[in-house]
């Protein structure tokens, strides 16, 4: 059934945070519940049994929870010791997150091109790399994989770190099983309500099989102490509530249901569309190496498509218009020559993707698009 404003007009929600499953409300009350009651908010068994949680779906031995996404980018390669000095490859087709979180540990960022899957290019990356890159970060970007294989292949070659950004990735996966977040030395999630593996608030979590890096990763994210008292590295709170990590274990337990969800929706997106944009590859039947984060088209004449589409009621939007490189607060660095990035970035619009989208819902946006394109 397709959504009515207060003035009777249908509007498709880009997103929609609320929970109206009712059994699945009662499993979040009862937790909350839970929490509340035993009085350990701060770390204690739900943060441990998330962690676990995490680490064993990713493949890797480790993974500490903390406050962010952004807090997992740049406690990841802090814990693995990239700073001043150091270059970070990473793309520049993300949430200035990714480059706000590479800015703090001092490191200097450096932009590879990406392809036409919206992905960073590993050919770029190697092009890019100098005797000063310490590490890769690689963005799977609208939780499309990127070519793992060939960015681990260069690093291995150049002794590099890489760093994933999965912020938008949960779930992602090669057909051999391997997921994301557990193909580097380090992987970072945002596990915030707009996450397909959702929290009820800011999240975020890092993985590793290196016990080391967890050694650090575990004094970083509590200001820099060792038993929480004695400081060894000064550093700011990263740590995740009791009560967020207890809820994301419940968020868990839809992730499988979410992600055939979104791949549905994504099918019957490119199938409806497909001659008329360039729509996103859908991945075969049990392939989720891309699962939709985002459902991320490429158009001609997109902005008067984006107001058409507002116009009818469906809320569309631009992820993200504003290149990392090209933000006011980072006018200092060097222009990289980034050709692809800066065509793609005029053309790509998100359309409604999210498993809570009805069958009328998707059926409209597809037919306001089909209908913009014909009256043109």
């Amino acid at each position: 059934m397709l959504s009515k404003t207060h003035s009777g007009e249908t509007t498709v929600r880009y997103r929609n945070l609320a929970v109206e499953d009712e059994a699945f409300r009662s499993r979040l009350v009862s937790v909350f519940e839970r929490v509340l009651s035993h009085g350990q908010l701060i770390m204690g068994p739900e943060v441990e049994e998330f962690e676990r949680t995490v680490a064993e779906y990713c493949g890797t031995r480790y993974s500490v929870g903390v406050a962010s996404g952004t807090s997992a980018i740049y406690l990841a390669l802090r814990a693995l010791g990239v700073g001043p000095g150091d270059e970070v490859i990473t793309t520049p087709m993300s949430w200035v997150a990714t480059l706000n979180g590479i800015n703090a540990t001092g490191a200097m960022p450096v932009f590879a091109d990406v392809r036409g899957d919206l992905n960073i290019d590993p050919a770029a990356v190697e092009a890019a790399i100098t005797p000063k890159t310490r590490a890769i970060m690689p963005v799977h970007y609208t939780g499309r994989l990127c070519d793992m294989e060939a960015i681990s292949r260069i690093a291995r070659e150049h002794n590099l770190l890489v760093v994933e950004d999965a912020a938008q990735a949960m779930g992602a996966e090669l057909p051999d099983g391997r997921r994301a977040g557990g193909f580097g030395d380090a992987g970072a999630f945002s596990l915030n309500p707009m996450k397909v593996l959702f929290g009820f608030g800011e999240a975020g979590a890092v993985t590793t099989s290196d016990a080391g890096v967890v050694k650090t990763l575990e004094a970083l994210r509590y200001l820099g102490t060792e038993n929480k008292e004695v400081c060894v590295d000064p550093e700011l709170n990263h740590k995740i509530d009791a009560l967020q990590a207890a809820l994301l274990c419940e968020s868990f337990k839809e992730l499988a249901r979410v992600l055939v969800a979104r791949k549905n929706v994504a099918r019957s997106y490119s199938q409806g569309l497909r001659d008329i944009v360039d729509c996103p590859e859908v991945p075969a039947e049990g392939d989720y190496s891309a699962i939709f984060f985002e459902y991320t088209i490429q158009a001609d004449d997109r902005d008067s498509l984006q107001a058409y589409l507002a116009e009818r009621g469906v809320e569309t939007k631009v992820r993200h218009p504003i290149l990392m490189p090209d933000q006011p607060a980072y006018a200092h660095l060097e222009r990289p020559h980034i050709p692809q990035a800066r065509r793609l970035v005029e053309r790509i619009l998100c359309l409604p993707c999210h498993e809570k989208l009805s069958d009328d819902e998707l059926e409209f946006v597809i037919g306001s698009v089909k209908d913009f394109y014909a009256a043109a």
